[in-house]
Order: C-alpha cells, then structure tokens, then sequence
C-alpha cells in the first residue's frame, strides 16, 4: 500500500472521528484537498454505477461495451470534450497517479488467464502497452502485461482500446509472471481515429486527441528565463 493510500485512510478515520464527537468538538476536519479529490471519487462512482446497472441487465459483452460508451471504434457523431471535461478528467487521472498508477494505453486482448500468486488464485486479462501518458510507476512503456482485475467480470472492459490506470501488484505470480492491477473507474476507450472518449461529470462525452491528454497531464511549461534582469 502506498503512502498516498495511508494518508486518505488515515484522513478517512479522522473524518468519522470528527463526525462521532459531540457538538464543541476541537477535532480539525481533513483538508480542502480531500474533500475535492472524495467530490470527483463520488462523481466517478455514480458515473459507474449507472453504466453498471446497464451491464446488470444485459450481462453480455454488448452491456459491457455500453459501460464503457459503446464499441472502441466507434466515432461517429463524437463532439469535441470541453475544457471543463477534460480538466475533470485530467484532476481523476492525477489522483491516480498520486495513489501510485501509472497512465498507458494499448489494447485489451480477448479471454482471461488463471494466475496463482501463491495465497489467491483468480484471473487476469492480456493488455498489450502501446506507449504512456504519464512517466515512472514501474509500469512498461511498451508491451504485454498481465493484469489482475480486482472487480466482478461484467465490469471488464471488453477487448479493444483503451487508457488504463496501472500499478504494479506488491507480489508476482507463483509462476514469476509481472501482475498489474488497473483502477476500474478510470477506463478511457480509445476510438478507431485515435481520440480518447472522455465521460463528463454531467453524463455526456466527448473526444480529445491522446497528444493534448498528455499535455494537459504534464501541466503548463514553466517559463523560459531569458536571463534578463
């Protein structure tokens, strides 16, 4: 577990501390950044919840690619995404990359494989790195990787394109085999010109060039001094 991941427990058990007190309490609350990062987490996981409640009914891989904002190669009709909505999605993706993922994208392979890390055997999906978005994490910059999926399988998404969140799981495999865990509620399709679909807080989307995701992830460029008093 990451630093990150203990301050916000930590930051979490202050806040029940604060709200089981009584009234003229002194505890201090936790901070502004918490409480916008805890804001985006809920608008997030109600975004998830929606599209999940489509996947519940179907349980098809049609259901799954409708949670995902239907098929990866699908462009048709897609508007451009708006300042706000990039900037919504670039604070979600930073989070990530405070908690210890890493930005890539690539493409998820079709079926599952059975992986054993010596205490829990499960499954994980093939997704074959193209390149990244955010540098370090101790995630490749190319190529495939195996990655254990921490949520029920109708919510994987379904083979095709994508941005995915990854971090690299404390322990392998028991066959050696590098095991990666992504972040479900940060899955970005990519469509077939090449635009990240962007999902918006106000339940619309829009498309952005990988280029411009990835400069808006770096921050402005600090200013050049031109070393004139």
């Amino acid at each position: 577990m990451t630093d990150q991941r203990h301050q916000e427990e930590e930051q979490v058990h202050r806040l029940l501390a604060v709200a089981a007190e009584p009234p003229g309490h002194t505890l201090a609350p936790p901070g502004a950044d918490f409480t916008a990062r805890a804001r985006r987490a809920l608008a997030r996981r109600r975004l998830g919840a929606a599209a999940g409640a489509a996947v519940v009914v179907l349980v098809t891989g049609a259901g799954a690619s409708a949670m995902y904002g239907g098929a990866a190669n699908d462009n048709d009709g897609l508007a451009a995404a708006s300042a706000q909505c990039l900037r919504t999605t670039v604070q979600n993706l930073q989070d990530g990359r405070r908690a210890g993922f890493q930005a890539v994208y690539g493409q998820v392979r079709e079926g599952d494989v059975d992986v054993d890390d010596g205490t829990t055997q499960g499954s994980a999906f093939r997704f074959d790195i193209d390149g990244t978005l955010t540098p370090g994490g101790g995630v490749p910059s190319s190529g495939p990787v195996l990655t254990w999926y921490p949520v029920s399988e109708v919510q994987l998404p379904p083979p095709g394109r994508y941005v995915l969140l990854l971090a690299e799981l404390g322990v392998p495999s028991k066959d050696g085999r590098r095991l990666f865990e992504f972040r479900p509620e940060d899955v970005l399709p990519v469509d077939g010109d090449g635009r990240v679909r962007l999902t918006c807080e106000d339940g619309g989307t829009g498309g952005v060039e990988k280029e411009r995701l990835r400069a808006a992830l770096a921050g402005p460029k600090p200013a050049v001094n031109s070393g004139r008093p």
